[in-house]
């Protein structure tokens, strides 16, 4: 088998082999990723990717940094048009999306999302500081999946994901 060098999923340079590693050859040895499988292997490897699209940073480099442990790829886009983007290109397994934020709110998104067909079975969580049934029904009448009321810990997040994904996509220690 030729030796491969770099990891496209992990990005990293593959060691010299010792001859001790802990993975067989043709296995990234640093993430585990298959570097010559067949297509089903790849994508059986292929962790869930999560799109988060919210305007507050902070939030977003909290919870993206709680995701990305528990072994989920996160995709993050700032304002709903970025998003919408983002989430036709890159066909994520469950986008995350703030109600209220500047420009086009939470559930305009959602609406275009469902609108497109590509997108139309992909389960969106809607996060809302608002309290009441009012946003939860206007989501679910936008094609959400799930409303999540703020504020909230990652581990609640991390429970929905898996909680809607099941085991499609179980999260995994790294």
């Amino acid at each position: 088998m030729t030796r491969i060098d770099f990891c496209p999923y992990c990005k990293s340079s593959q060691p010299e082999p010792t001859g001790e590693e802990d993975l067989p050859e043709g296995f990234c040895q640093i993430c585990g990723y298959p570097l010559k499988a067949e297509p089903a292997a790849v994508a059986a490897f292929r962790p869930a990717t999560i799109l988060w699209i919210d305007d507050d940073q902070l939030l977003l480099s909290f919870c993206c940094d709680a995701l990305n442990q528990h072994g989920y790829r996160t995709l993050v886009a700032a304002d709903g048009p970025s998003g919408i983007e983002t989430a036709k290109t890159e066909r994520p397994d469950l986008i995350i999306l703030d109600v209220v934020m500047p420009g086009m709110d939470g559930i305009e998104v959602c609406r275009r999302l469902r609108a497109d067909p590509a997108m139309k079975d992909t389960p969106i969580i809607l996060l809302t500081a608002f309290h009441g049934p009012k946003v939860s029904l206007k989501g679910r009448q936008a094609g959400a999946t799930s409303t999540i009321r703020k504020p909230f810990g990652p581990e609640h997040i991390i429970n929905a994901i898996g909680k809607i994904l099941g085991p499609k996509a179980p999260p995994r220690t790294l």
